[in-house]
């Protein structure tokens, strides 16, 4: 009798731990289907983890070939994360493999290969693409320029499109107004002042610290070296080495100065470049 009741029993328990087992091993695979592959890859770039959304891309794509807004959060992920030359190789592999880009993709690859410092191939692509408007590429080259300080160029583009009608360009406008105000030191001028007096070619870029420490120091070399020579004449070896050490400083004053200009001029520069590379970060 107790058999009779068990081996129903027996059976109905089995059955359900199979259909269990089944059913499980079934949401196990669609963990890995396009829909979740694709839902967990938005939520890595979403959440800012771009290096493991371009990892997640990748499985994306191999699970839709060709998938548009796969490939686009990939070449996006890659230039979030700072790794431009891998983005530029993987977009390179998805455009031999017969992949065409539409303007988004094409923007994002022209901008790995300018981030990139390839400026003859972002040129190349830009000239030969037909998915972006011209409009479109001017404004990509406008800031290749600007990436390669190229302020002549940049401008020229600028002024060509620079309308109501292109509403991307008009922030810039006061970056190439901020450009010609650009404070300037001459190289040549702050050079020629320290040759005359030591150190003034530093007060003249600003350095005032730098400046008063050269003057003072090469200064007192040259009384020290003065007070040799008095003492014992042209045989006197304090007077010698005071002087070596004085007419080093006075030369690397002279170069230090035309230094000081340089890197003042740069800075301003940099400054302001920065503010054009933030505007193009923000319209991408």
């Amino acid at each position: 009798m107790r058999k009779k009741i068990f081996r129903p029993l027996q059976f109905f328990i089995a059955s359900i731990l199979v259909l269990t087992l089944f059913n499980s091993k079934g949401v196990a695979q669609n963990l890995f289907d396009v829909n979740h592959t694709s839902a967990f890859a938005d939520y890595l770039y979403e959440s800012g983890q771009f290096k493991l959304a371009a990892e997640e891309c990748e499985r994306w794509l191999f699970l839709s070939p060709g998938n548009d807004s796969a490939a686009l959060m990939l070449l996006r992920s890659y230039r979030k994360c700072g790794m431009y030359d891998i983005g530029v190789q993987k977009s390179e592999l998805l455009l031999s493999s017969g992949k065409s880009f539409n303007s988004n993709q094409s923007t994002e690859f022209a901008t790995l290969l300018m981030l990139n410092k390839n400026f003859s191939k972002a040129d190349s692509f830009l000239n030969g693409n037909l998915s972006l408007t011209n409009s479109q590429a001017d404004y990509l080259k406008m800031n290749k320029s600007l990436l390669m300080k190229n302020w002549v160029n940049a401008e020229q583009v600028f002024h060509n499109n620079g309308n109501e009608l292109n509403p991307s360009f008009k922030p810039y406008a006061s970056v190439f107004e901020d450009y010609h105000k650009l404070p300037h030191r001459s190289a040549a001028l702050a050079m020629s002042m320290s040759t005359v007096i030591p150190g003034t070619g530093k007060f003249y870029t600003g350095d005032w610290k730098d400046a008063i420490f050269s003057m003072l120091l090469i200064g007192a070399s040259g009384y020290q070296s003065y007070r040799g020579f008095q003492d014992k004449g042209t045989h006197s070896a304090y007077g010698w080495i005071f002087g070596g050490f004085g007419c080093g400083l006075y030369f690397g004053n002279i170069y230090g100065s035309y230094k000081a200009a340089k890197d003042f001029n740069h800075r301003h520069e940099n400054e302001l470049l920065k503010k054009a590379a933030d505007l193009f970060s923000s319209n991408l």
